[in-house]
């Protein structure tokens, strides 16, 4: 059996998509684990509108996304676990060919994505592929649906840090690759587009600027050693924490972190245009106002 874990808060209008994908799976043993995070709309008359045993639903007062896929991957009963947001949707293959590459003896998987914006347009598409030397060069895609895994690994390493404000998904990976690396395990790719991901209006950690800001400098102080010895990374995440700080009028630190950036790579041009943008008060304002 595969687990699907699914947190969700007050997406009602959004879940009978992700809902109606999954029940149309041409692999059937799978089991739905719908994490609800408190929500205050219909979400639990629409997931019990859904009359599958195989659907599961449970509520929980509010403390993140993250919680509630470890929660929910505490409950599994399936071996491999996969996790879905709930404003996504995948196709009718989706897992069988995940079932296909555990019949062959992997343990590890992943897949590509299609992302499409508001109005229903493909925008963007994604395969499996090489990472940066911080993640070991290895080969994958680990976003919420494009990745399946043993239940025990992610149990082992601990599953997602809920003291992190965003990023959960970058820090969960810089612990599951050495734990891979260290038993041996390969990571089989499924070069196809099997996720829909949605671009909506709706709330997203992606969206708040102080969550990504706090996010990212708790792993870099997390990952200290390892960024510092992959200066084009750490040069990546300084630039994306900088950018945010002065987004939120954070000057100061903002252009602390941003000069980090550029002394890690002097001679990288995009980081040369944010620190004079951070150290120009006229068009720093009205630059990251826009």
């Amino acid at each position: 059996m595969i687990s699907i874990i699914t947190p969700t808060y007050n997406r009602a209008y959004l879940l009978p998509r992700m809902i109606k994908s999954v029940l149309e799976q041409s692999f059937q043993d799978w089991e739905l684990i719908i994490m609800d995070d408190g929500s205050t709309d219909a979400t639990e008359t629409v997931v019990k509108g859904f009359n599958d045993s195989r659907i599961k639903y449970y509520f929980t007062e509010n403390s993140g996304a993250a919680d509630k896929r470890n929660r929910g991957s505490e409950i599994a009963k399936g071996d491999y676990i996969i996790l879905l947001d709930s404003d996504d949707e995948v196709k009718s293959n989706w897992l069988a060919a995940f079932a296909k590459e555990i019949k062959d003896g992997a343990q590890v998987v992943c897949c590509g994505m299609e992302k499409y914006n508001e109005k229903g347009e493909l925008v963007k598409v994604k395969l499996p592929f090489k990472h940066s030397s911080l993640y070991k060069s290895i080969e994958g895609y680990f976003l919420s649906g494009t990745f399946l895994l043993k239940k025990n690994y992610f149990l082992t390493i601990g599953g997602y840090d809920t003291n992190l404000a965003s990023g959960h998904h970058t820090d969960f990976l810089l612990r599951l690759i050495p734990y891979l690396q260290k038993e041996k395990v390969n990571i089989s790719n499924i070069m196809d587009y099997l996720v829909k991901i949605h671009i909506h209006k709706g709330a997203k950690i992606r969206s708040n600027n102080k969550a990504v800001l706090d996010g990212t400098l708790e792993i870099l102080k997390k990952h200290r050693v390892l960024f510092e010895n992959n200066k084009e990374d750490y040069k990546n995440f300084l630039s994306v924490a900088g950018t945010h700080a002065l987004i939120l009028r954070e000057r100061s630190l903002g252009k602390k972190l941003l000069l980090r950036a550029y002394f890690l790579t002097p001679f990288n041009l995009k980081s040369l245009g944010r620190m004079l943008l951070a150290f120009t008060p006229v068009i720093n304002t009205k630059f990251w106002n826009k």
